[in-house]
């Protein structure tokens, strides 16, 4: 068999390959998240309607994320079209639930290269972008547990400091301290450092590959991911009325978006968590008991990881057949 056609024969193999490994992760995932919800002695009554509006609320926080994405990859030398980075921002999400979280990274660059991006600056980009939301995230959880009344999270502590088994730690400063640390990295003086230490191993990888990073971006990140968590908290805030749950008022609102942005870093800190599977789900229910019930708030973060997983899965079958129109070469 000749070269080209052993390329053909290969690509469509490992595009194969990659789509049978995302569709099994996701599956476990699934299927972790039906028993937990197994293990809690409870079976999720619905109302539909309100499930797809979570579905829609969080998709277009997606988006949001996505189009900030797109900001990023504008200012670099190869920036590509808003339509074609949303698209490979939501379809990448699927790839979280692998473990190790470089499939979405993998995805991302594979997905936006074909319309212009340099593949290190679209990883750049996907790395700058993340670090930004999770800025974003812990600043919004900070602010939403202020405003709500927010409670305490119990934090474990190392046998023999002599401070007991665990120490309570107010929400919101527990958002405040991951929000900050994020902030730190994204910082314009900072990044480009940081970006500098992960080239030092990939020599051909050229400097001019990381996005531009400036102060504008940095606000306009915030901005944007912001807007994002909040319809994301709004999904958790439908999911919560699909499962008939009374007294979540408008009021309550900020508690809610609050407790979903805190608990998705969290998930993104903890690397050995897929998807955040576990860690996520502690974090929302045990913040979310602040605001209601803790039987009805373990049930509600089972079912928001099930609404968010359908959206995931929908959005990327739709996305993988409505593709935008590949450049025209440019003339020599």
């Amino acid at each position: 068999m000749d070269r080209p056609r052993w390329k053909s024969a290969v690509k469509p193999t490992i595009k194969l390959i990659l789509t049978a490994l995302i569709l099994v992760a996701v599956a476990r995932h699934v299927l972790a998240t039906r028993r937990q919800l197994q293990d809690q002695g409870r079976s999720i009554q619905i109302d539909a309607g309100w499930i797809a509006a979570g579905v829609v609320l969080y998709l277009a926080g997606l988006c949001a994320c996505g189009l900030f994405y797109a900001r990023v990859l504008k200012s670099s030398p190869t920036p590509v079209s808003k339509r074609a980075a949303v698209r490979a921002y939501l379809i990448s999400h699927l790839g979280k639930y692998v473990p190790g979280k470089a499939m979405v990274v993998l995805m991302r660059v594979a997905l936006v290269t074909p319309y212009g991006a340099r593949p290190a600056t679209a990883a750049f980009a996907t790395l700058y972008e993340t670090l930004a939301m999770m800025a974003s995230g812990g600043l919004v959880a900070a602010f939403g547990f202020v405003v709500g009344h927010g409670g305490l999270v119990p934090i474990p502590l190392p046998k023999g400091l002599g401070l007991g088994a665990e120490i309570d730690l107010p929400l919101a400063l527990l958002g405040l301290g991951l929000g900050l640390m994020f902030l730190i990295l994204i910082a314009p003086p900072v990044f480009p450092k940081l970006a500098a230490l992960i080239r030092l191993p990939l020599p051909t990888v050229g400097a001019d590959a990381p996005p531009r990073i400036t102060g504008r971006l940095l606000i306009e990140g915030l901005g944007y991911s912001a807007v994002g968590w909040i319809l994301m908290g709004l999904s958790q805030a439908a999911v919560l009325r699909a499962l008939s749950v009374p007294g979540v008022g408008v009021g309550q609102w900020p508690a809610v978006i609050a407790s979903v942005a805190l608990a998705t870093v969290a998930g993104f800190v903890v690397p050995i968590s897929p998807g955040g599977l576990g860690v996520r789900e502690w974090v929302l229910w045990t913040s979310l008991a602040s605001t209601i019930n803790q039987e009805i708030a373990v049930v509600a973060a089972l079912a928001l990881r099930l609404t968010w997983v359908i959206g995931e899965v929908l959005a990327a079958a739709v996305l993988s057949v409505l593709r935008p129109p590949l450049p025209s070469p440019s003339s020599p």
